[in-house]
């Protein structure tokens, strides 16, 4: 059953993926932009603006860096596994530069740019998504194998998902990125974790298997 969920999730994200990509690539503007940018301009300067603008420094790369490298050396105390600690890190590290190259080969201008929030550079797929989808939804999974207790393992795993939506939807909120940005962001994170996952147990299994 999680195999086939898999397949079939991984299917319709790289259609969707597909689909945006090319809007994108051809200088067409997304309906989910069409319909969603109306909405932003109404949020600046208000509350709402600024719980986002303090959640989307969950996913800035200056809060991910020593965050990852702190939990993995943690996971490794916890669970001894070393390999498993090294993954996570190389994961989250490999998933920026990924980032950065798929944003220079789409070159998307921003709505908007935001210095102090990492709101520069081009804007297709968002940093933020990718990279919160890539660590946390790492983290999720080797910490969700270790935990035993199904009560503790949903919670975690509720917590985790929030966290990447919520530091997805913020670069929506404060208007550093495009919806479809974020939409991308969180499809092409969701694809590298399908494949660094599948990689890890390949490789896991014939070097301590």
């Amino acid at each position: 059953m999680q195999k086939r969920f898999i397949f079939y999730s991984t299917v319709v994200v790289s259609l969707f993926l597909s689909w945006i990509t090319w809007q994108v690539m051809h200088g067409t503007e997304p309906i989910i932009d069409q319909w969603s940018s109306r909405f932003v301009n109404q949020w600046t300067g208000t509350t709402f603006f600024s719980i986002f603008r303090w959640i989307t420094e969950l996913g800035s790369g200056s809060f991910i860096t020593p965050f990852i490298l702190i939990v993995a050396l943690l996971y490794l105390l916890w669970t001894k596994k070393w390999f498993a600690s090294i993954w996570i890190v190389a994961g989250s590290f490999l998933g920026y530069r990924l980032n950065g190259w798929i944003k220079l080969i789409a070159q998307r201008e921003r709505p908007s740019i935001l210095e102090e929030a990492e709101g520069v550079g081009f804007s297709f797929p968002s940093g933020h998504a990718m990279g919160a989808m890539i660590t946390y939804g790492l983290l999720i999974y080797f910490v969700s194998k270790e935990v035993k207790q199904a009560s503790l393992k949903l919670v975690i795993q509720l917590i985790g998902v929030i966290l990447i939506l919520m530091i997805g939807l913020s670069r929506y909120v404060i208007n550093v990125h495009y919806l479809s940005d974020v939409l991308a962001g969180f499809g092409f994170g969701y694809l590298f974790i399908v494949g660094w996952i599948i990689v890890y147990n390949i490789v896991s299994k014939k070097s301590f298997g």
